[in-house]
């Protein structure tokens, strides 16, 4: 049987030191899997959706420990190539609690995926959306031409593209994500972007959310049927091919780790899309999903439908 939803991108080795302590100081690190195509694919697999990933990850015990976790949600890893010799990207996390900010420090040059990534095309057959960001178009020369090819990969196979903006700024400079996301962003059919992202990497002015949405559609993403921003504590929002809008409100959560949360809200996105829901539905399940991933430790969603549709109704603290 053929999968609803293929992903592409990098996973890697979280490492942060415990009960927020600073990187300088640790003498020991808690260890995650995390990487945003990843998680995608694995927060869509636990809500009942068949996924693949396509990557490339050593052929080592710390490569296996990638593709393992991806895995274990029911995510079929057969695209991931094992690199015999390569390395596995790694990023430190310096949880900081306000007044101190959150850093993250990246070593992932020369990584199995920035080097050796292939697309198995075969996989995107029967497959709806074809999943990827901006993290994989600005990791390396070879990752970005993996991903083009990728996309028109699915647009052979008949399969949608869905773009997360995604933009790290340890990655690469605004001007350079804006060109190196145009070809694809062109012609996808879903996107997502952060209000910053909208203002950073596409130098979109002014403080109208759904204006912010409708500019980026018609400059930079001109065949999307839906582009939605998330705007923080706004909320999100939506806007269609033909001009339709919706809105959704900001589902407020104690963080635990909001790593993953922005992955969660696109696989809530698509998994009602898939259905063929409103975008005011996806939206609302979308919200609701990434409020919840950011209840656990990890970049990866454990959550099924049943949990988003149990959430918590505000002031509700305990049920028994």
């Amino acid at each position: 049987m053929s999968v609803e939803v293929v992903t592409l991108g990098e996973a890697m080795l979280r490492l942060s030191p415990p009960d927020l302590g600073r990187l300088a100081e640790a003498d020991r690190l808690d260890l995650r899997v995390g990487g945003a195509e990843a998680n995608v694919a694995v927060a869509l697999a636990r809500l009942g959706r068949r996924v693949a990933w396509i990557s490339a990850v050593p052929d080592n015990p710390l490569g296996r420990r990638v593709t393992d976790a991806v895995a274990a949600a029911g995510v079929d890893v057969s695209g991931v190539g094992r690199v015999p010799g390569a390395r596995i990207g790694l990023y430190f996390v310096e949880f900081g609690p306000a007044p101190r900010a959150t850093e993250v420090y990246y070593d992932r040059a020369g990584s199995a995926f920035a080097t050796a990534v292939e697309v198995d095309a075969t996989l995107l057959e029967g497959a709806r959306y074809a999943v990827l960001s901006g993290i994989s178009l600005g990791v390396s020369a070879h990752a970005r031409a993996t991903s083009l090819a990728f996309a028109q990969a699915a647009h052979r196979a008949g399969a949608a593209v869905v773009v997360d903006v995604n933009h790290r700024a340890r990655i690469w400079t605004p001007e350079a994500a804006r060109e190196g996301t145009s070809e694809v962003l062109h012609h996808a059919a879903v996107v997502v972007s952060s209000i910053r992202d909208a203002r950073t990497v596409f130098a979109l002015d002014g403080d109208d959310d759904v204006a912010l949405a409708r500019a980026l559609r018609e400059r930079h993403a001109p065949e999307a049927d839906l582009v939605c921003l998330t705007c923080s504590e706004r909320g999100s929002v939506a806007v269609g091919r033909d001009g339709s809008v919706a809105r959704h409100p900001y589902v407020a959560a104690d963080v635990v780790d909001r790593f993953g949360a922005g992955d969660a809200f696109l696989a809530g996105l698509l998994d009602v899309l898939l259905d063929d829901g409103t975008p005011a539905e996806a939206l609302s399940f979308a919200a609701r999903l990434a409020a919840l991933k950011c209840t656990v430790a990890g970049d990866l969603s454990p959550f099924g439908r049943a949990d988003v549709d149990l959430l918590a109704e505000p002031g509700e603290r305990l049920r028994r």
